[in-house]
């Protein structure tokens, strides 16, 4: 089985080197700074649990389809939702009938984009859970907990038992629309550690951002429940309690939530490393997701639409995270 990771950034990087790592055919497609880092470092995959998996040069990867002979058996498809199209453009030409290609993206709606260029039938979603830090001399290091999950298809069993064989919880689903949302749930959180600029474990201790996320996650959920959608259960909690559990004073949250605190103390969230660099953020497939959603059933989601709106100005600023406190969040927003 030949696979090839279109993408090879943090989360392409490290569900490709755990491939590798389990004794799969993995070839990178990623940027030629990506390639310079891969040819001078290798790869070195960590986690908060204490895996260490080091592969040395030379690791498989290019700069374009082209320097790649005969199409994949399997396509990670890895770069931001901004750049799915794209992508899924460079891919049509090149795939053969038989590829696979599974969308690994945040958010709700990329795979739409992915589908204008690529046959449904040769498309399916994968959907990662975990926070992955680029960390020093290329080290990519998994912060945060959560089981990988993929639409189940008998060609990905190879990729599941390698992903598992090495340590990354994997797992196939039936129904991944229920999986999409529920993800999406949990990482309404994302821009607001953006708009924070403080590591994931720091923000969620502070009250005011929690309530600032819980208003975020009852817009979704109200907008899921009048559209008929069950979001999958992702973390311990249902995700009804989840908006609950998170105005609990901070003493109580900490005793209530020490799963959703086990978190790498350095881990932030990828919209957080956007705006960091200067990159347009995936924002309209989080929150804007959630928008969309409300106002298409005739309802309103006031708070996730400002979220949007202070990142694009973020975004527009080109200053990285603003930086807002707490206090400063939530008098915005509630």
């Amino acid at each position: 089985m030949k696979i090839i990771v279109f993408g090879a950034g943090a989360i392409g990087g490290y569900l490709g080197g755990a491939l590798l790592a389990g004794g799969l055919d993995v070839t990178f497609v990623a940027r030629q700074s990506v390639a310079r880092r891969l040819a001078e470092h290798g790869l070195h995959l960590t986690d908060y649990q204490g895996l260490d998996l080091k592969m040395g040069q030379p690791i498989p990867c290019v700069t374009g389809l082209d320097q790649i002979g005969s199409p994949a058996d399997v396509v990670l498809l890895t770069v931001k939702c901004t750049g799915v199209g794209e992508a899924a453009q460079q891919l049509a030409g090149w795939i053969s009938p038989t590829t696979l290609v599974v969308c690994f993206q945040n958010g709700v709606g990329s795979g739409d984009l992915a589908a204008a260029y690529i046959p449904t039938a040769q498309l399916v979603s994968g959907m990662v859970p975990f926070n992955v830090l680029n960390a020093e001399a290329g080290r990519l290091h998994r912060g945060t907990e959560g089981e990988l999950h993929v639409e189940s298809h008998p060609a990905l069993k190879p990729l599941l038992d390698a992903w598992k064989s090495v340590g990354v919880p994997a797992v196939a689903c039936q129904d991944f629309k229920s999986i999409a949302w529920g993800k999406l749930l949990l990482n309404l959180n994302n821009a607001i550690n953006a708009l924070a600029g403080v590591p994931l474990l720091e923000e969620l201790s502070q009250r005011d951002y929690r309530r600032v996320l819980a208003a975020c996650m009852r817009e979704l959920l109200v907008a899921l429940k009048a559209g008929g959608i069950k979001p999958a259960r992702l973390a311990k909690l249902p995700p009804f309690l989840l908006p609950w559990v998170l105005l609990l004073p901070n003493w109580l949250f900490r005793r209530v939530a020490r799963r959703m605190l086990a978190i790498d103390p350095r881990a932030r969230s990828s919209m957080w490393d956007d705006l960091e660099q200067r990159k347009p953020t995936e924002i309209w497939f989080l929150n804007g997701a959630v928008v969309v959603l409300a106002e298409g059933l005739g309802l309103k989601a006031p708070v996730n639409r400002k979220i949007m709106e202070l990142i694009q100005r973020a975004e527009t600023s080109a200053q990285g995270s603003p930086g807002l406190s707490a206090a400063q969040l939530a008098g915005q927003l509630l």
